[in-house]
């Protein structure tokens, strides 16, 4: 894989644990989105805790096969740092596409519909995305939803996650993004 500094049209973000990136997978011939830690949260968490949490986040969104939710394609290591290959999205947050043009409600009430769908997608396979949000929601460019970041995910399915589980905050007792989250989720209960 060989990143790529400058790509016009793609948004390179930054979230809480990780950093996304766009790189060339040379090997078949396409961009994809590299997902790696932060390393000033690898150093705050420990780099063996974040990477197992990086490559659960990987298992997790493997398990959803919908068009609404980005394609993991590898797990692997570039150096000493961990990433998650993944689906190249050209586009914006759904935060970013609401705000760079006027859109009509018929056009809003679409692309959330697509994005409740992954997320229904992601509830069937047994996964609960605990951090939904507009900046978790990526738009394309034929305004197509597609839903990301499943670190902060649940599901029953994998096994032994309480070692590699995203620690719960200590000012509020939950996980998430405060205005965003479920009443059960901002009780502290499961959700």
């Amino acid at each position: 894989l060989r990143l790529l500094e400058d790509v016009q049209g793609i948004d390179q973000g930054a979230g809480g644990m990780g950093l996304v990136v766009s790189a060339y997978d040379n090997q078949l011939d396409r961009r994809v989105a590299l997902k790696l830690v932060r390393p000033d949260v690898e150093a705050l968490g420990g780099a063996e805790r974040t990477r197992a949490r990086l490559l659960r986040e990987a298992q997790l969104m493997a398990r959803v096969r919908h068009p609404g939710v980005v394609t993991v394609y590898d797990v692997g290591t570039l150096g000493e740092r961990v990433f998650i290959a993944m689906e190249l999205v050209e586009g914006h947050t759904l935060r970013s596409w609401l705000k760079e043009a006027p859109r009509t409600p018929t056009q809003i009430l679409d692309v959330f519909l697509q994005a409740g769908r992954a997320l229904a997608a992601a509830h069937a396979a047994g996964i609960v995305h605990r951090d939904f949000k507009p900046d978790n929601v990526l738009v394309d460019s034929t305004h197509h939803a597609h839903v990301t970041d499943f670190g902060l995910a649940w599901s029953h399915a994998l096994p032994n996650q309480s070692a590699t589980a995203p620690a719960i905050s200590q000012a509020t007792g939950v996980v998430g993004t405060p205005a965003y989250m479920s009443p059960q989720q901002l009780r502290g209960e499961s959700a």
